[in-house]
C-alpha cells in the first residue's frame, strides 16, 4: 500500500475513534470520563504526528511529480516555438462548483444518500450534468485534469468556410500529471476539443493521398499553346471520429473518503494513472472496434519485415527509416517496448559504430536510435513481435476527445467491507490521419507516418 495513503488511513481512524467516544458522551447526556479524555487527548497526540509524517510524505510524492513532469520535458519535440515563462502565463481559472478539490467532490458524491450531506451539496450538485448513460456526476472542470490526461493541445481543429481545415498551434500547461510512465501518443497527436456537442460523430474531408499520391489525384503536366489542359480532379474522402466510452474502477475505504482534505491528491493521482495508461494503450494498439485505432493496426501503417526472428538488425533500422515519410522526420520518435534495450545497444552500422545512443537528462538530450529520439515503454509488444519498434510521427494522428469525466460512487458492492467502488467514465476517439501508406512521386516508392516493424516474411 502507498505510504501516504497508509498515514491517511491511520490518521482517519484515530479521528473516527475521537468522534465515537463524542458521540457517545453526547448520546448518554454526560462529560466524558477521565479515561476517555485520556484516550481523546491521547489520540489528538498521535494524530498530531501523523500530520507531521503526512506533510513529509505529501512534499516527498510532490518533489517525485515535478521530477517526472521534469523528465518528460526531456523527450518532448524541441522545435516548438518559443513560449514565455509560466509565471508570465495568467492560466483561466476553472469552474470548481463550489467544491475546494477533487476529494471533497468524490465526498459528496459518495455520500450523497446522507441527509445531513444531501441538504450541505443540494445547491451544488443542481449545476452537475448527470451522465444518463451509465450515472455519475460531471466532474466540474477544474478537477478534470487531476483525474484524464492534462498534456497540451497541439493542435486545435475546426472547420473553414469551404470544408477545409484550419490547424493553429494551441498550447495549455498543466502541471497535475502523474503517472508510471510517460503519456507517448497524446503529447504529440493532433487533438480536437469536444465541443458544444461533445459525444457526436466528427466527420471532416480529407485529400485522398496514399495510393494517388501525395498530390491525392492532382495531376501536372506541361502543355504546349492550344493543346487541350488535362481534366483532373483532387479526390476526397470522409474520416469519421466518434468518442467512445470507457470507464475505470477502482475501490477506495471510506474512512479515506471522508478524510477528503488530505485524501484528495492521493485519489486524483490514482485515477489519472490509469486513465493515461489506458488511453496510451488504446492509441498504440486499439482494434478500432468500440475503441481507437491504434497505430499497430492502422491501415496506413508500414510494415518491415524484421530479417531475423526474435532479433533487431541495423538491415531493419535502416528500412524502417527508409519508409518514413520525409517531410515527418522533424517530428518523428522511436517507440519501443523496453524488452529489445539488449538488441538495440548492440547494433552497429556497417562502420562499426553503434546507432543507440545514451542521451544526457541534465541537459535535455533524449535517447537516440539512428539520430532520432526514443522512447522507451511496457505499453507495446515484447521482442519478437510486430510492433515492438515503431518509427512515428504522431501530428498525424487525431484525438477526437468527447464528454466526461463523470464520477459514480457505489457502496452497495463492498457494504460489509466498509468500501465504495468509484467509477470513473469519459468519451474518446482516435485514429490516423493517413489511412494508406504514401506513394511518391516515383511512381514506386511507399512510405508512410507510421512504420511498424514486423515478423519475418514468411
Amino acid at each position: 500500500m502507498n505510504k501516504l495513503q497508509e498515514l491517511l488511513e491511520s490518521r482517519a481512524e484515530k479521528v473516527q475513534r475521537q468522534r465515537e467516544l463524542l458521540d457517545a458522551a453526547k448520546a448518554e447526556n454526560r462529560d466524558l470520563t477521565p479515561e476517555e479524555v485520556s484516550i481523546f487527548d491521547q489520540l489528538d497526540t498521535e494524530i498530531e504526528g501523523l500530520d507531521v509524517k503526512i506533510e513529509a510524505a505529501r512534499a516527498q510524492e510532490q518533489r517525485e511529480q515535478r521530477v517526472a513532469a521534469r523528465e518528460k520535458e526531456l523527450n518532448e519535440p524541441l522545435n516548438k516555438p518559443f513560449r514565455p515563462a509560466l509565471d508570465y502565463v495568467q492560466q483561466p481559472k476553472l469552474d470548481n462548483g463550489g467544491f475546494k478539490n477533487l476529494g471533497e467532490f468524490l465526498f459528496a458524491v459518495r455520500f450523497a444518500e446522507d441527509a445531513k450531506v444531501q441538504m450541505e451539496y443540494a445547491s451544488r450538485f443542481k449545476n452537475l450534468r448527470i451522465n444518463e448513460k451509465t450515472g455519475g456526476y460531471e466532474v466540474p472542470a477544474a478537477f478534470r485534469g487531476a483525474l484524464l490526461p492534462s498534456v497540451r493541445n497541439d493542435f486545435s481543429m475546426g472547420t473553414g468556410s469551404e470544408g477545409g481545415f484550419a490547424v493553429p498551434e494551441l498550447y495549455l500547461t498543466d502541471v497535475k500529471m502523474l503517472q508510471p510512465e510517460q503519456s507517448v501518443v497524446r503529447p504529440r497527436a493532433s487533438v480536437i476539443p469536444a465541443g458544444e456537442i461533445p459525444d457526436t460523430t466528427l466527420n471532416m474531408p480529407v485529400l485522398n493521398q496514399g495510393k494517388n499520391g501525395v498530390y491525392g489525384g492532382v495531376t501536372v503536366q506541361w502543355t504546349a499553346e492550344g493543346e487541350a489542359k488535362p481534366d483532373t480532379t483532387a479526390s476526397l474522402k470522409e474520416l469519421s471520429l466518434t468518442p467512445q466510452e470507457v470507464s475505470a474502477t477502482t475501490v477506495l475505504t471510506n474512512k479515506l473518503i471522508r478524510n477528503w482534505t488530505a485524501a484528495s491528491s492521493f485519489i486524483s493521482n490514482l485515477l489519472s494513472v490509469a486513465t493515461s495508461a489506458a488511453e496510451d494503450i488504446a492509441f498504440l494498439r486499439g482494434d478500432g472496434v468500440g475503441k481507437p485505432k491504434g497505430i499497430l493496426n492502422a491501415s496506413g501503417a508500414l510494415t518491415v519485415n524484421r530479417a531475423t526472428a526474435n532479433a533487431i538488425s541495423f538491415a531493419d533500422v535502416s528500412q524502417m527509416r527508409a519508409a518514413l515519410y520525409s517531410e515527418s522526420l522533424a517530428n518523428a520518435v522511436w517507440v519501443a517496448n523496453q524488452s529489445i534495450i539488449p538488441q538495440l545497444v548492440s547494433i552497429q552500422d556497417v562502420n562499426g559504430r553503434y546507432i543507440f545512443l545514451r542521451g544526457d537528462l541534465t541537459q535535455h538530450i533524449p535517447d537516440t536510435l539512428y539520430g532520432i529520439p526514443i522512447i522507451f515503454t511496457g505499453r507495446t509488444p515484447s521482442l519478437g513481435n510486430k510492433g515492438d519498434l515503431v518509427l512515428a510521427d504522431f501530428s498525424k494522428y487525431l484525438i477526437r476527445d468527447g464528454s466526461g469525466p463523470f464520477i459514480a460512487a457505489s457502496p452497495h458492492v463492498l457494504f460489509q467491507q466498509d468500501k465504495t467502488m468509484i467509477r470513473i467514465t469519459w468519451n474518446v476517439d482516435g485514429q490516423p490521419w493517413v489511412t494508406d501508406p504514401l506513394l511518391l512521386e516515383d511512381g514506386s516508392t511507399k512510405v508512410s507516418p507510421f512504420v511498424v516493424l514486423d515478423i519475418p516474411a514468411a
